[in-house]
């Protein structure tokens, strides 16, 4: 069995990578980077033409080093034994929440694609936080999102001990009663 997410498991820790399948198509931004600074040079006359060309130039290179580099080398790790949720980067461990915290997990739905959210509270307020990269719809079949659905996110919810509880409210004027 491949292990997708680089995914790992224990008694005291689960971790990780959310992002290890996004992939920057280094070669065709770059192609897209340098027409776009073709473009603005050929129109030499305007100096505003070569500044914004160098502006889209920058960012799309910027974004593609974001991607490969950092993006993609991004970790999370729940650690039970100091109750605490991390991100790591190439930059660096950084403590999100505290586990104790995390109330529960629940999918994020857009016209084309969905994402797990892991909701919180903090203080008096819920907060929520992205446990993974956008889905596409069609890619529900793939080996990897069905990893996450029957693997990872299960896991996740039983080493948080979050209750799949459903919730129901009742409005007394629709209600009648028996």
């Amino acid at each position: 069995m491949q292990h997708y997410y680089n995914f790992t498991a224990s008694e005291t820790q689960i971790s990780y990578d959310p992002y290890w399948y996004e992939q920057s198509n280094i070669i065709l931004n770059a192609t897209i980077g340098i027409f776009i600074l073709v473009l603005g040079f050929s129109f030499s006359d305007f100096k505003e033409g070569i500044f914004i060309s160098l502006i889209l130039s920058v960012s799309i290179i910027f974004n593609t080093y974001y991607i490969s580099n950092i993006k993609n080398k991004t970790r999370f790790i729940f650690d039970k034994t100091e109750d605490a949720f991390y991100k790591t980067t190439p930059f660096g461990k950084k403590k999100i929440i505290k586990l104790s915290n995390a109330t529960d997990i629940s999918t994020k739905s857009g016209s084309n694609s969905f994402t797990y959210i892991l909701h919180f509270k903090k203080n008096t307020i819920i907060r929520t936080i992205r446990l993974t990269a956008s889905i596409k719809n069609k890619n529900q079949s793939n080996p990897e999102v069905r990893f996450l659905e029957m693997e990872i996110i299960p896991q996740l919810e039983s080493f948080l001990n979050l209750n799949k509880k459903k919730l129901l409210f009742f409005d007394s004027e629709t209600c009648s009663s028996i």
